[in-house]
């Protein structure tokens, strides 16, 4: 495992992001329905607008506030909602209004044990950010704690942090540390990512120099896909965990993926996959986050993903940060 790390680190070492000439503008549709399809274009319309003549409640007040949660319990799998995306995955839930969509992911992976999850594609990034817990550098928060601090509509964990023997108390981050514009922490370095978004609302992987552009980010490793090449495929790091990632594509949408592990209804999964996974939905630039008992999703108030803790509470773990949508 040690030696497949170092390669991987080798072949991504002095690569950093770069949109020049990538970042593609969004279509200026004109009607409020037209516009939801360019927007959300991962739906197929055929199939959307046959879900909405069979449930025409979901459009009552129109295609600017169609709000659709069909997520049950955190370890529910394998949905059949009626809607899937064009590359075939169950939608879950859509919220016009902030720009939401969440799609289940499961399959087999490498090692041929199932995996589920979510993947939350979010179509305004100017509205995804970093918040931290109220206790920064000493205790940390639970991540739904951390979105309700920020009044967020979702959010998912970032940072690793500082946890001597297992018995960190979750506040105090590993690695660089910006929100909101205001730097909280410097960065690592040596092999470590930078992972945020700039001013301009791209996101940005990579060891930087200059930080004073990013107004949000964290660091973790390793990256994904940086301009659009993947990094981790045929690396061989194909071990299952529960796996926390975020990445962007050309449009815009930022993808927030969280993966359960170490649990019956999903194994986990490996860092090839997420590599995958964020490839399928056109990432162009993409980097995991803390994993492992850390991994978790909320939306709305809830965990609509099933974190892995020794204690087994359906919070997870107390964090420093994480990355939210408003």
């Amino acid at each position: 495992v040690m030696t497949k790390r170092y390669l991987m680190n080798q072949k991504q070492e002095g690569i950093v992001s770069n949109w020049d000439g990538a970042w593609e503008e969004k279509d200026t549709a004109e009607t409020p329905k037209d516009k939801f399809y360019a927007m959300f274009s991962e739906l197929n319309e055929s199939g959307f607008e046959s879900f909405l003549a069979d449930n025409p409640e979901y459009l009552e007040n129109g295609y600017d506030e169609i709000n659709i949660d069909l997520i049950g319990e955190p370890s529910q799998t394998h949905y059949d909602t009626g809607l899937k995306t064009r590359q075939g995955d169950p939608v879950l839930a859509l919220d016009v209004k902030h720009g939401i969509l969440i799609v289940e992911q499961t399959g087999e992976d490498a090692l041929g044990l199932e995996y589920a999850g979510k993947l939350a594609l979010c179509k305004k990034p100017e509205n995804v950010y970093v918040g931290t817990c109220e206790g920064l550098g000493d205790y940390g928060s639970y991540v739904s704690e951390i979105a309700d601090r920020y009044s967020a509509t979702l959010g998912i964990n970032a940072s690793g942090f500082a946890d001597y023997e297992g018995n960190g108390t979750g506040g105090l981050p590993y690695g660089f540390l910006k929100s909101e514009g205001t730097e909280l922490q410097g960065a690592v370095g040596n092999g470590w990512k930078i992972i945020g978004f700039d001013e301009s609302n791209h996101l940005q992987v990579g060891e930087f120099s200059d930080t004073s552009g990013l107004r949000d980010a964290v660091e973790f490793h390793p990256a994904l896909i940086i301009n659009g090449q993947n990094l981790v495929a045929g690396t061989g790091m194909n071990d299952q965990q529960p796996r926390t990632a975020i990445g962007q594509a050309k449009d815009g949408t930022v993808l927030m993926l969280v993966i359960d592990g170490r649990q019956f209804h999903s194994f986990g999964v490996s860092i090839e996959r997420c590599g995958e996974i964020m490839g399928e939905y056109g990432a162009y630039q993409a980097s995991m986050l803390d994993g492992g008992s850390s991994s978790v999703m909320v939306y709305r108030g809830r965990e609509i993903t099933s974190p892995t803790t020794l204690s087994q509470n359906e919070e997870g773990r107390y964090l420093p940060d994480a990355f939210l949508v408003k």
